[in-house]
């Protein structure tokens, strides 16, 4: 069981210079230890304290078991309320044993059975605690059976799996480069009027440079972030007395309340299969493909096969844009995916500190506050990043649809025309894309989802504020003004793209200070 493991490896005692703990707890010691913990007036009896370290039915009561937590977590709030967690867990894993097996005792006639005090019963430690002197925690989700849809994004998007998507995205993008090195597609003009060659290749789409390289790595780690704290820790801090364990087998409340947005997790990943790829492959591209004429679609890499055969041949731009589209239709995803597991874990955030009678009982309600800070800055976070991808999937189909020769020149053109360094003005083609629309529903959905989920920790600040009257959410005025104009300025630099001359600085602008406050301002503490 767990308790005779950390008294045997003696968990929260001294240790010398190697880090070793000075030897293990004895009933002796450990009586003491507890009885001098500050607030436990009445002590504790040494008698109780050797039946713990016996085999029996008694158990250890939830009060001792907070000291034993305390004990164990060197009097550190957190890792008291972790080991509280565990030994809590171990208890009802115990019990839940003992009585399946009386269960099974009692329904076997004639079989003799050996004493209950004798027989030691396995317990299922979590193979991932790691029992120090320092009694630090090292715990990760385990592998469930039989993981719905939901259950499974999830995993994609928190801990080690969120690793594992980023190397999948890695991979990917290595694959189409090296695609497009061998079609001669990383670099490649066409004309779409006299004395004009415009660029279309690869290593000069900032969709496939910079958005796989940067805007989605941090957008995924920061979704990834905010689930594993809210999964491993803050949702536990949430909860009074009935604390909810860190480990795999007390996650259930946790995978139940995402398995409640099922229909959302496939209604995305539907929408984005049918309209995001298939859609705008099967039903722009391929027909472009099959008649020879663009309709109005603009060039990229993928249609200039249409008017550079000698470059890349319509077969191979079919198969390369296809690769392509469903690459597009996977990022689009899971921006809609992160923005999702924000929704849920806001709304669980709320729904844990909004059913407890938290008058009279133990939560700490500073501890809740401080968990809903974290949601907000790593909603915040997610926010400024799902506008990058926005802002990244505006930029390229604008800049399609210029007359700029290359990216960088286009944007550079458009900076130098404010201080009148240059004469070039840039200018338009006829050609048009459905793009425009999905970036700006991007920016609607990433906006709304911050504001609201902001207003819903607001919410659970002020019923906190009933209790205490210490902390209203208006102490956090100066950084939330801050967080809403970054949203703000990148939500105008969105819509202004290719709208006026300067532009570029506004998008220069906007980006520095979405940089400046991610590292700087923080929420009021404690």
């Amino acid at each position: 069981m767990l308790f005779a493991r950390l008294a045997a490896e003696g968990a929260g005692r001294p240790v010398d210079r190697q880090g070793f703990a000075d030897g293990p707890w004895t009933p002796e010691t450990l009586a003491e230890a507890v009885s001098s913990l500050e607030g436990n007036e009445k002590g504790i009896e040494l008698r109780a304290v050797q039946t713990w370290f016996q085999d029996n039915d008694n158990g250890i009561s939830n009060d001792n078991i907070r000291w034993l937590a305390r004990i164990f977590g060197c009097n550190d709030p957190e890792e008291a309320s972790k080991w509280q967690a565990e030994l809590k867990a171990s208890k009802d894993r115990l019990t839940n044993q003992r009585r399946e097996k009386k269960r099974r005792d009692d329904s076997s006639e004639g079989l003799e059975t050996e004493p209950l005090s004798i027989v030691m019963p396995q317990v299922s430690e979590p193979s991932n605690i790691v029992v120090s002197t320092s009694t630090s925690i090292t715990t990760d989700v385990g592998q469930r059976k039989a993981k719905s849809f939901p259950e499974k994004c999830e995993w994609m998007l928190s801990g080690s799996g969120s690793m594992n998507l980023l190397i999948a995205y890695w991979l990917v993008f290595c694959g189409l480069g090296l695609l497009n090195y061998v079609l001669n597609t990383l670099s490649v003009t066409y004309s779409p009027v006299g004395g004009l060659d415009k660029q279309v290749g690869f290593i000069w789409a900032p969709t496939l440079t910079v958005l796989p390289l940067i805007a989605l790595p941090a957008f995924i780690f920061y979704v990834s972030d905010l689930n594993t704290y809210w999964k491993r820790v803050g949702r536990f801090k949430c909860t009074a007395d009935d604390v909810i364990s860190i480990n795999s087998e007390s996650n259930e409340a946790w995978y139940a309340k995402v398995n409640d947005f099922s229909f959302s997790f496939w209604a995305i990943a539907s929408f984005c299969f049918l309209f995001v790829f298939g859609f705008q492959w099967a039903g722009i591209y391929m027909p472009a493909y099959l008649s020879g004429d663009t309709n109005g679609v603009q060039i990229d890499r993928y249609l200039v096969a249409l008017v550079r055969p000698e470059v890349i041949s319509v077969g191979e731009a079919m198969a390369l844009s296809f690769i392509g589209y469903l690459y597009t239709a996977s990022y689009i995803a899971i921006f809609m995916f992160g923005l999702l597991f924000l929704v849920i874990v806001v709304l669980d955030y709320q729904d844990l500190c909004t059913t407890a009678d938290l008058e009279g009982s133990t939560a700490d309600t500073n501890q809740i506050r401080k968990v809903g800070q974290k949601i907000v800055w790593g909603g915040f976070r997610i926010a400024v990043f799902a506008l990058w991808l926005a802002s990244l999937v505006k930029l390229q189909i604008t800049y399609l649809s210029s007359d700029g020769p290359d990216f960088v020149t286009w944007l550079r053109t458009d900076a130098l025309s404010v201080f009148g360094a240059t004469s070039i003005r840039n200018g338009w083609l006829d050609n048009t894309s459905i793009s425009h629309f999905t970036s700006f529903l991007m920016l609607v959905v990433t906006v709304t989802i911050f504001v609201v989920c902001a207003l819903v920790i607001q919410t659970v600040f002020e019923r906190l504020s009933v209790y205490d009257q210490d902390y209203p959410f208006s102490l956090d005025q100066h950084a939330i003004v801050k967080m809403l104009a970054v949203i703000g300025l990148l939500s105008f630099n969105l819509v202004l793209v290719g709208r006026f001359t300067g532009f570029s600085l506004l998008l220069a602008a906007s980006t520095l200070a979405s940089l400046h406050v991610l590292s700087g301002p923080k929420l009021r503490t404690f």
